[in-house]
């Protein structure tokens, strides 16, 4: 299967990106593209509503504090694709941390580059705008 991964490096604690970032509802605050998002099933199904005004479904699968990562399914939305796994992470060290996020996607039929780049700008968009968000 296809993988995408983006990393950012940042100055700030891992703690600090961790308490923005790890709460599965929250990805409206600081990623750009998602206007709001609705929680539901004990806040584990959450439906994101984008600017384009596009939605998507995603799972929360699992979630691990200590290990600062948590990884959710795509259930539904706009890209042609089916079988997404994708992984939130914040890794700590000397400098500040390393935020990864990344995924395994099955593309349907002849859309792997198409769904490979609008994966990739969506991650790469959510955390040049976590670094802005932290810096300023």
């Amino acid at each position: 299967m296809p993988e995408v991964r983006v990393t950012q490096e940042l100055s700030s604690p891992a703690e600090v990106v961790w308490a923005l970032i790890g709460d599965f509802g929250a990805l409206h605050r600081w990623h750009p593209a998602v206007r709001g998002l609705d929680l539901s099933w004990e806040g584990r199904i959450r439906t994101l509503h984008f600017a384009d005004g596009t939605r998507a479904v995603e799972r929360l699968e699992t979630r691990n504090d200590a290990a600062r990562r948590y990884v959710y399914a795509w259930v539904d939305g706009p890209l042609p694709m089916r079988g997404c796994r994708a992984t939130l992470q914040v890794t700590a060290h000397h400098r500040g941390c390393t935020v990864t996020w990344s995924c395994v996607f099955e593309p349907a039929e002849a859309h792997e580059h198409a769904v490979h780049q609008a994966l990739r700008h969506h991650y790469a968009e959510g955390l040049t705008a976590l670094a802005l968000a932290l810096a300023g």
